[in-house]
């Protein structure tokens, strides 16, 4: 009898021994933080504005912020028609609503509504990036009736209903109408991933 007991208590030693270490498998398992694939990894996780590859995401953002505003030039010389928005004939809003399009970033059709998208910013050259949106009124008027697109170095590009056409003129000697705000409606990140129209880098 003593020896019966004996096989049973060294065979249930031996179970369990052979158990310790897929027990211990298993919790190492459990605990493991998933492993990614190198892009996805990158993907995953913010981008660090310091890291290595910062440079680069700025550099490719400006790109496609230079692309925004030559998309914005090649309409210099179109003709002003009210409630266009063809490269027969816009007007401001419509240019406005032509220009981002061409990126898949679909805008109303209306001033006073472009004034309510995206973020103000401060009205200064020296923070204001190209492509945001310039809104103006009517002297002793709040209700914005005009937008124009900054293309950068104090310059912006608008139809204008006076010269009959798309022009591209300094914003320090712009007169008639009255600044009211700055919208940046596209942050660098989000164009930098919006699609190129064909035709351009």
């Amino acid at each position: 009898m003593s020896r019966l007991f004996s096989r049973h208590l060294a065979l249930l030693v031996l179970l369990a021994a052979l158990a310790l270490p897929s027990a211990a498998e298993a919790q190492r398992k459990k605990n493991r933080t998933p492993t990614r694939r190198p892009v996805a990894a990158l993907g995953a996780r913010a981008a660090n504005p310091k890291g290595p590859f910062a440079a680069n995401a700025v550099a490719h953002a400006v790109a496609h912020h230079d692309s925004l505003v030559a998309v914005s030039r090649s309409l210099l010389g179109v003709r002003y028609v009210w409630a266009g928005e063809s490269t027969k004939g816009v007007d401001c809003s419509g240019l406005v609503r032509y220009v981002f399009g061409r990126f898949g970033i679909d805008l109303p059709h209306s001033a006073a509504m472009l004034a309510e998208r995206g973020t103000s910013v401060p009205s200064d050259t020296a923070t204001m990036q190209p492509g945001d949106l310039i809104v103006f009124s009517k002297p002793k008027s709040s209700r914005i009736s005009h937008v124009g697109i900054y293309t950068g170095r104090g310059m912006m590009l608008h139809a204008s209903s006076v010269k009959k056409q798309v022009v591209e003129v300094p914003l320090i000697g712009y007169r008639g109408l009255t600044l009211r705000d700055v919208r940046r409606v596209v942050q660098a990140p989000a164009i930098a991933t919006s699609p190129l129209p064909s035709g351009y880098p």
